[in-house]
């Protein structure tokens, strides 16, 4: 499996897995009316967040829909411009962590499995 992935391919740990059950989830990227670049997320069934200004030091986060009770949420500010997805008290169940399940780069869009990695990304 890959440890990283183009946030526009719907392809890694963190959004194929969602994508597979759902053909809807995953995650897209567009220029929007100002020219930046604003991706998409939706990882399974109560997550959706956007990161808008993708590549630029004003990158942000804006949050549809995040449960801490549902299967996974997002922390609401960016560390290190990137975005933690982390495991809902529905997955914790199953998963047995309360860990970072993983991080988006604010940076470039992508997916990483540890803010460490998502970090070190140009």
């Amino acid at each position: 499996m890959p440890r990283n992935t183009p946030a526009g391919a719907c392809s890694g740990a963190l959004l194929a897995r969602a994508a597979r059950r759902d053909p809807g989830r995953g995650a897209t990227c567009n220029l929007d009316a100002s020219g930046s670049l604003a991706c998409a997320y939706r990882v399974g069934r109560d997550l959706e967040f956007n990161l808008k200004r993708v590549a630029t030091p004003e990158a942000g986060l804006e949050i549809a829909r995040s449960d801490p009770q549902g299967d996974y949420y997002v922390e609401p500010t960016l560390v290190s411009r990137c975005a933690l997805v982390r495991y809902g008290q529905r997955s914790f169940a199953v998963s047995g962590s309360n860990y970072v399940f993983a991080a988006v780069s604010g940076k470039n869009g992508l997916v990483y499995r540890t803010l460490r990695e998502c970090r070190l990304a140009r």
